[in-house]
């Protein structure tokens, strides 16, 4: 998931409205089954012996906890899905500027369904589901068992947040207060912790019911259904394996199918499966509440877009420094190489200059077109895609575009590995499903993150990793192609291959500057590269219409035009993208015209509303902005609103606490 997923958690609220309205995200990426598989619950299992929870009180079914098995009952997942108030949390947390989520696919990507069936806020029907409970597996459902059961015996847990969430403190809440109604006994204790505890008391599986968040990296289904499967949040919440297989069966034929109508239909099915067997209880999904001058003409409002793409935008009549662009934020970039960026701030920075094999077409978040490719085949199995690389195009720093530049960007991504960068959304398509870094290759993965353990790995099983890169992975100077074969079909290639860590670099200025010399030999003494020691964070030389001018961390970076770019040039000469926390400069800059586009909390929106003299809103049908419209000619300002965004939490149940 993309970076920062720490800080994600700690600043959901925040994070999304960024999303939503600032500059570094302008708003909020096999055969087909005939028939669905069947929505089986596993066979009950007697309560793990001895759980190491504190969060599941007596842990007995005793009115004073709960057994640790408590959610592998799929009646007690689906009351509590029906128990959540959707309206409440919007209105208290997002101020009425927020969708219902109703699947974990998103708008404009396969399996996306506006039909989807999903839980409503419905306490009768929760109620119903609690009696047909059978938490004791006596086979006598709650609501019939005169022993008594859990709709007579009530239960105790405790549901987390980490300290500062406000966002997962409200759900929580709202959880507490609705499950009291359904029934006295049920009482949901709320807890906050520091995030150190939170996220151990997570990763060790003793969290009863929390909530999961996710910022997708690529806008395709497979970054959202894997990790809340089979994927990191699956193990989790400990979902027993036959649970798995039942997702993991669909998830395979969906990722390795290329077709788009195909793959729609397979994960249709994954989304009743989900829906059927509860596993976890989406959310909501946050909607635009974005500004810019109205003087801004052609910016591209592409919500998977790490930012903004400069190239297409020119300013109109009555712009302040009319070929210069102002966007004023608060978060910095971390580093400039596109095989370790793995956040927002760097890889907007990225996507304007350095340049990608394929590129979305404009606002499509589901189509490509070609950038540093011509064209491009893929064979009818779907692994091995050959692309031909346009010619006459040169880096910044003077160096031709080579067919061996593009092999040798992809090899160093996938051989520089580690799980603090993208390469692990590369690796799967080359080297297999769950194996997602170059330790896994090289060796069992213990090296994973420790360029020390890796280094000493046996030399030739190091030599042996890096040859089967080279060999996925091979340039034709003199046909002018790149082959690159996948480990099997991979439906999401093109979405992963068009983001940022798929960027081109110069090989021989990357050598030259203390980068891997493409030698099998010495790959391992660059695994797991961090910013701070990557020659590669301040610098930047790629093929796009805007060059690094400089950068000046927690103050500012600025872009001026390629004068030299292979296409037509871009209308703006200079884009300064300036670091401003303070909230009062920022809306002065906006209202005096300085800047074009500025970041804007959620709570300052009703500011820069009395500004707005166009209104553009989002229409859920075409998954797109209707046309503009005018709401007073005098004021400044444009405003896009209501397209839901990237990122989502999901209430999660705990199949076996531990």
């Amino acid at each position: 998931m993309r970076k920062m997923f720490a800080l994600l958690s700690l600043l959901v609220v925040f994070s999304m409205a960024l999303a939503a309205c600032g500059p570094t995200a302008t708003e909020p990426a096999g055969p087909v089954a005939t028939e669905p598989p069947a929505a089986t619950e596993p066979p009950a299992t007697e309560a793990p012996s001895g759980p190491t929870s504190p969060y599941i009180g007596s842990g007995q079914l005793d009115g004073n906890g709960v057994p640790a098995d408590f959610f592998a009952d799929v009646h007690i997942r689906k009351a509590f899905s029906y128990a959540f108030d959707w309206d409440t949390y919007i209105a208290d947390v997002f101020n009425g500027e927020a969708v219902q989520s109703m699947q974990l696919a998103l708008p404009g990507m396969p399996g996306f369904d506006l039909e989807v069936p999903h839980y409503t806020f419905d306490l009768e029907q929760s109620a119903a589901e609690f009696q047909l409970a059978d938490v004791d597996h006596d086979g006598v459902p709650a609501g019939e068992d005169p022993e008594g059961d859990v709709w007579t015996t009530g239960f105790r847990l405790q549901m987390l947040y980490n300290q500062g969430n406000t966002s997962r403190q409200i759900i929580a809440e709202i959880m507490a207060s609705s499950l009291s109604e359904v029934n006295e006994l049920f009482v949901v204790e709320i807890l906050g912790l520091p995030w150190p505890a939170y996220l151990a008391s997570q990763r060790a599986g003793q969290i009863p019911i929390m909530t999961a968040g996710w910022l997708e990296d690529i806008h395709d289904p497979h970054n959202w259904y894997q990790p809340y499967t089979t994927g990191a949040y699956g193990n989790r919440q400990n979902m027993p394996a036959e649970l798995k297989d039942q997702f993991k069966a669909l998830l395979d034929q969906g990722v390795a199918e290329i077709d788009p109508a195909a793959r729609h239909a397979i994960y249709q099915q994954f989304n009743q499966l989900y829906y059927d067997l509860a596993p976890g209880n989406p959310v909501v999904l946050a909607t635009s509440h974005g500004f810019e001058q109205k003087w801004v003409e052609g910016r591209i409002l592409n919500p998977i877009f790490p930012g903004t793409y400069y190239y297409t935008i020119s300013k109109g009549a009555g712009a302040k420094s009319p070929t210069s662009f102002t966007d004023v934020t608060i978060g910095d970039a971390d580093t400039f190489d596109p095989a370790l960026s793995y956040d927002t701030a760097s890889a907007e920075i990225i996507q304007n200059v350095y340049q990608t094999l394929v590129f979305y077409d404009g606002a499509a978040t589901d189509k490509f077109v070609p950038m540093l490719a011509e064209s491009w085949e893929v064979s009818d199995d779907g692994t091995v895609w050959t692309f031909h690389i346009k010619q006459g195009v040169k880096f910044h720093e003077g160096g031709d575009l080579t067919p061996s530049d593009v092999a040798y960007s992809f090899q160093r991504g996938l051989l520089q590995g580690g799980y603090a960068s993208p390469q692990w959304l590369l690796a799967e398509p080359f080297f297999g499903v769950g194996v997602d870094d170059i330790s896994l290759v090289a060796g069992d993965g213990s090296a994973a993150d420790d360029r020390e353990a890796m280094a000493a790995t046996d030399p030739a099983a190091l030599v042996a990793a890096c040859e089967k890169v080279k060999a996925a992975i091979v340039a034709d100077d003199a046909a002018g192609t790149v082959t690159m074969t996948l480990a099997q079909s991979w439906g999401p290639f093109l979405a992963t291959i068009a983001q940022s860590w798929g960027s081109v670099m110069d090989s021989e200025w990357v050598m030259e500057n203390g980068g891997w010399d493409g030698s099998c030999d010495t790959w391992q003494n660059f695994y797991a590269m961090q910013s701070a020691d990557n020659p590669f964070t301040p610098i930047a030389n790629g093929t796009g219409p805007f060059k690094l001018d400089h950068w000046t961390p927690g103050q500012e970076i600025v872009l001026v035009r390629n004068d030299d770019y292979y296409g037509d040039p871009a209308a703006l000469e200079r884009v300064s993208i300036q670091i401003v926390p303070e909230w009062g400069t920022r809306f002065a800059m906006l209202q005096a015209g300085d800047a074009d586009t500025v970041d804007v909390p959620v709570e300052n929106r009703s500011q820069a509303d009395e500004m707005v003299g166009e209104r553009c809103e989002y229409d859920a049908a075409t998954n797109a902005y209707k046309a503009c419209e005018v709401v007073d000619a005098a004021l400044p300002l444009r405003l896009y609103i209501g397209r839901p965004g990237l990122q989502q939490d999901i209430i999660i149940y705990n199949f076996g606490v531990k």
